[in-house]
């Protein structure tokens, strides 16, 4: 440090390159070094903001869109019912007693639930029994059969639905019978098909619930006691209408509205109440309002609670009328002194 500083004194003696070189140069480059911290620690900091504030607005819009979603998903597990139930009939000649006279005929009972609601009300259903019957000589000299079917709530009531349908089973020519039999007949000797049909019939067609009586079990016969078939189910269909008709048979674009109006709405929400909040002119005056309440005499609140209405309005009243005097009082004296000075006795 000394040999330079002795080299300078003798390169330059009167210091002139020291004042108006080397100095200079120095303090313009200890302020661009500081101008480039400067704006590197603004730089840094612009960056965490904007990080921060990306994450938290990819945070809230994920929200939004999961809520959407779930409301969405909420709403149509509440609203649309079951589409289908399907129960087994197991068909069985019922024994009469030995005092009745009666045909015993293939009947069940089909429990459908324990509780008190099974269906949903309001909803229109189409119940349905689906019959396997054989092509047997027999069920073609039967012809028409009738089914019945009952729908029972839990007390099995006098406030049931009854329904009977007349069926058959499908007609075939006796040619057509013998062209299918030689057409399929390796089928039928490998088991791969069977001489049946299956014969549907609709025992309601738009039906609806109740729910003072819900339906927890339905009442299957039918009336024919020569009647041949394999199985039976009963098939219970939501017969859907309207906006559950749409849900149902466009399923993603109603999913695709349902969410975009649901989006729709939060965004309305979260927009006004960022705006509520961000203004902060409503939290001041609440505390004005709330140090001026506090501010004000409990006596004379306590009085003002405590004296009736009719006395407060009587006061008002009563101020009100002395003001008016006042008044009055101080436009004569406007009137009387203007009148003075029209005469000119005005001292």
């Amino acid at each position: 440090m000394q040999l330079g500083n002795l080299i300078l004194t003798v390169l330059d003696p009167f210091q002139i390159i020291r004042k108006y070189l080397l100095k200079p140069l120095a303090v313009t480059g200890i302020a661009y070094a500081e101008e480039y911290k400067r704006k590197t620690n603004a730089g840094v900091q612009s960056t965490k903001s904007i990080l921060l504030k990306l994450i938290a607005a990819v945070v809230v819009g994920f929200s939004i869109v999961w809520a959407s979603i779930f409301m969405y998903a909420y709403f149509y597990y509440s609203y649309m019912p079951t589409v289908s139930h399907v129960k087994d009939v197991y068909l069985n000649y019922r024994d009469c007693l030995p005092e009745q006279k009666c045909l015993g005929y293939p009947s069940d009972k089909v429990v459908l639930t324990n509780k008190q609601q099974f269906l949903m009300v309001g909803q229109a259903y189409k119940v349905t029994l689906y019959l396997e019957m054989p092509e047997s000589v027999q069920n073609d000299k039967i012809g028409m059969f009738t089914v019945c079917a009952t729908m029972l709530d839990n007390e099995a009531s006098e406030h049931s639905t009854k329904s009977c349908r007349l069926s058959m089973i499908h007609f075939k020519s006796s040619l057509l019978k013998m062209i299918t039999t030689v057409v399929l007949a390796p089928f039928f000797v490998l088991g791969y098909r069977e001489e049946k049909q299956t014969v549907a019939i609709d025992l309601f067609t738009h039906f609806e619930d109740s729910q003072a009586h819900p339906v927890t079990s339905v009442d299957i016969s039918v009336l024919s006691r020569d009647i041949q078939f394999y199985s039976a189910q009963l098939h219970i269909t939501a017969n859907f209408s309207g906006l559950r008709y749409l849900m149902f048979n466009w399923p993603i674009i109603s999913a695709v509205i349902g969410i975009l109006t649901n989006l729709f709405f939060i965004l309305i929400i979260c927009v006004l109440s960022w705006y509520h909040w961000d203004d902060k002119e409503w939290i001041v005056e609440i505390k004005d309002r709330y140090h001026q309440i506090l501010s004000t005499p409990t006596k004379i609140i306590a009085k003002s609670l405590a004296e009736p209405a009719s006395v407060l309005l009587k006061e008002e009243k009563e101020e009100k009328e002395k003001e008016e005097e006042d008044e009055l009082t101080t436009d004569d004296i406007e009137e009387v002194s203007s009148f003075k000075d029209d005469l000119g006795l005005t001292s």
